[in-house]
Parts: C-alpha cells; structure tokens; sequence
C-alpha cells in the first residue's frame, strides 16, 4: 500500500472510531430519567419512539407512564374538561339536567345489575314516598 492510501485507512478508521464513540455518547445522553413530571416522560419517550409512525403512536407511548401513575388525575381533570365544555356550549341548566339524567341512569343500571346496596336504597326509598 503506498502512504496515502495508508492515511486515508487510518483517516477513515479514526472516523468510524469516533462516530461509534458519539454513537455511546448519544445513547447516554437518550438513557431514560426519572419520570417525576410530565416534561420528562415526555422527553423519555420521545427518545424512545424514533422509530414509531405517527403523531397519535409516539403521544400514547408518551403518555401511558403518566396515566398510569396519576390515573385519576387525568380522569377527573377529563370529566372537568367536558363539564366546562357543556356549560359554555349548551348553557348551565341543561348541564345540570344531562347529569341528573346521567346519574339516574347509572342508579338505574346498578339496579337492573341486580347490585344489593342499589336494590335496597331503592326499596327503602320507595317505602318512604308510599
């Protein structure tokens, strides 16, 4: 070999070596934290969804940790999302009548169920109008 093919092989050489060297660099740097706020579990995941097609796929991977560990969190702060949402769209009152007519159904279904507790809340209701 003469010498210049002999430096661009070690030319080369030192650059693959040093691209694998930024290649473990980088994967520290894309080693997941501690997921404590949503910012980082957000950052965790986005490092880890690269591959994933789609904004829908990359946002549930994002966010399941989070649901999970603060579950009724989300849950409440959806159920005041679509309260407000109600309200500003269809008026106060009628708000208040879909829940009634919601929370009769749910009492509704309890019973159908055949649930004990709902039965005799019932009964005992019913006794007390007769």
């Amino acid at each position: 070999m003469t010498q210049s093919a002999m430096k661009m092989n070690m030319g080369s050489s030192g650059a693959s070596r040093s691209a694998n060297a930024s290649k473990s660099h980088d994967r520290k740097a894309d080693a997941p934290r501690p997921a404590d706020t949503p910012s980082d579990v957000i950052a965790n995941a986005a490092s880890q969804t690269k591959g994933d097609r789609g904004v829908y796929a990359s946002m549930k991977r994002a966010m399941a940790p989070y649901v999970e560990n603060h579950s009724h969190a989300v849950l409440y702060g959806i159920i005041g999302f679509v309260a407000a949402a109600l309200i500003l769209i269809a008026g106060f009152w009628p708000t208040v009548l879909l829940a009634v007519f919601a929370a009769v159904g749910v009492v509704v279904g309890k019973y159908r169920d055949g649930d004990r507790a709902t039965r005799e809340r019932m009964r005992h209701f019913l006794d007390r109008v007769n």
